[in-house]
């Protein structure tokens, strides 16, 4: 595609890094991820008011 083209199109070009994919399956932080874990399992989500 021409940059013209592009330009004219609605959807943003986005390019990832595929140096990147070492990091897919290991959270960055896996300490807050538990304690938020452990937090929604003992209280739970919050009521919604509709």
């Amino acid at each position: 595609m021409k940059i013209k083209e592009l330009n004219k199109k609605n959807i943003p070009n986005v390019a990832v890094d595929s140096t990147l994919d070492k990091y897919r399956n290991h959270p960055a932080f896996q300490s807050k991820v538990d304690k938020a874990n452990d937090i929604l399992r003992t209280v739970g989500l919050p009521k919604l008011k509709r």
